[in-house]
């Protein structure tokens, strides 16, 4: 049951109207009650939060201090759902089963079991990654955060571990989605020749707050660069999920959806124009395909996908 502490807390979040507050308390209370086998009790509470729940697009929750949720974390407005995703069969599984997992996650709770909260995304850039949060933000029906990793560094020694104690005290206060994007900029493998003691130190302070877990939010660590992630970190993991290039038919597929109201073009075909492209880039080149024959009240033609692709080809050619 609720403890001194938790009781206060409630009464003194009403009084100062911080509802964001109340709800986490609620959820922490809902959670203790599961695993004492109060599974009604449980359930009422939860359901209770759900219906009051704010909308995923509010103001950032009620930080500890609001300098740490002001430097380290970026929320991200993006709604996207499980079929906006793209993927293998076996991909988006996983994805589902951490849905379901976290929406049933009380009453796998009252046989002792925990659902998944820590999950490790890996492949090419564009190919999905940053889209799965959004979808399990939505899904789900959390806040999303980008955790600015490349702010959690400085040049003096221990504070970037303080600076990481910081950012996993809030996960674990305030419940969200949380995405450490380019993941291999903390998680590289020790014993590297060029590693200092420091990086060392930094790698196990992660472990051991990866490790303490949060009740309510999920984690999501994604990174290009599977090679550099330290192997002691996969056992951390409660799933590792792969992202790759998309396949001919799966291009296909998106392609029908953009481009169903334009009946001459031949899907087959300009599908082959995309190969070894990632979704991020197709879906920039139907957007700017699409803005064309709008703005310009012009039919969409192979030519005119591959003049747009060309010039993305280019551009990428020129950077820097």
């Amino acid at each position: 049951m609720a403890n001194a502490d938790q009781i206060l807390t409630l009464i003194r979040s009403h009084i100062d109207k911080d509802e964001n507050l109340f709800l986490k308390i609620a959820l922490q209370i809902s959670a203790v009650e599961a695993k004492a086998g109060h599974a009604v009790l449980a359930r009422s509470i939860q359901d209770l939060v759900n219906q009051k729940k704010t909308p995923r697009f509010a103001t950032l929750p009620k930080p500890l201090t609001q300098a740490v949720s002001s430097e380290f974390f970026i929320p991200i407005y993006e709604s996207s759902t499980l079929s906006d995703l793209i993927l293998e069969p076996s991909s988006l599984e996983q994805i589902e089963r951490v849905i379901v997992e976290f929406k049933r996650r009380i009453q796998l709770r009252q046989h002792n079991l925990d659902n998944r909260k820590r999950i490790l995304l890996y492949g090419p850039s564009g190919t999905g990654k940053t889209m799965t949060a959004s979808v399990i933000a939505s899904e789900i029906g959390l806040n999303l955060y980008l955790v600015r990793t490349e702010k959690l560094f400085t040049k003096f020694m221990g504070e970037t571990s303080q600076n990481l104690a910081q950012v996993f005290d809030f996960i674990a206060n305030v419940p969200a989605i949380y995405l450490f994007d380019e993941f291999d900029t903390l998680g590289t493998q020790r014993g590297n020749e060029n590693e200092v003691g420091e990086q060392r130190r930094i790698l196990n302070t992660f472990l051991q707050l990866l490790d303490r877990g949060a009740e309510e939010s999920i984690v999501l660590a994604a990174t290009n660069n599977i090679d550099a992630i330290d192997k002691a970190l996969f056992r951390r993991f409660d799933d590792v999920i792969k992202y790759q290039l998309p396949t001919l038919v799966e291009i296909k597929k998106y392609l029908k959806e953009r481009f169903c109201r334009y009946k001459k073009l031949s899907i087959p075909k300009i599908a082959k124009l995309f190969a070894d492209m990632s979704f991020g880039e197709i879906k920039i080149v139907c957007s700017e395909v699409l803005k064309e024959s709008i703005l310009y009240d012009v039919e969409i033609t192979e030519e005119s996908i591959k003049k747009v692709i060309s010039q993305r080809i280019f551009a990428y050619k020129n950077i820097g």
